[in-house]
């Protein structure tokens, strides 16, 4: 799986997925909160949210790298404007964790709260798990968030 490091967002992708991640200290007394009913431990809220603000040569570099992943990602990838739910990445779902983060993308920036996840010894957390069709929704407004297609 490739990767490349923004400000701290990691951005890996494969065929049909691209993933946010970040990592973060574990080793930190209260950064885990409740017991589920297996006893497991999990990684608090505030520990999986995040704000990646950009300079705007930084954004554009953002958006170029996220656009070549796309098409890497995915064959006939086309950015286009959410028209569903599906298509919608604001909420977000994750069904491994079986809990929800958000994404919120404004001007030369990018907000993570991740779904609550349990703890591991890898420091390494998802935020976001994109599909094809959500990803195309967020290619569009990234692209519109500069005024048009990168290239």
């Amino acid at each position: 799986m490739a990767e490349r490091n923004f400000k701290g967002l990691i951005v890996r992708h494969r065929k049909s997925a691209v993933f946010f991640e970040r990592e973060t200290d574990l080793s930190v007394n209260g950064c885990v909160s409740y017991f589920s009913k297996d006893k497991t431990l999990y990684i608090e809220r505030g520990e999986l949210s995040n704000k990646y603000t950009f300079s705007v040569d930084e954004f554009r570099e953002f958006v170029a790298y996220m656009e070549q992943i796309a098409n890497e990602a995915w064959n006939n990838f086309k950015p286009k404007e959410a028209d569903s739910l599906g298509a919608d990445y604001a909420d977000y779902y994750d069904r491994e964790f079986d809990s929800e983060g958000s994404l919120w993308l404004g001007k030369y920036y990018i907000s993570l709260d991740g779904p609550s996840q349990p703890k591991t010894d890898n420091p390494i957390v998802r935020l976001y798990k994109f599909n094809k069709r959500k990803f195309e929704s967020f290619i569009y407004d990234l692209q519109k968030t500069l005024g048009g297609n990168t290239r």
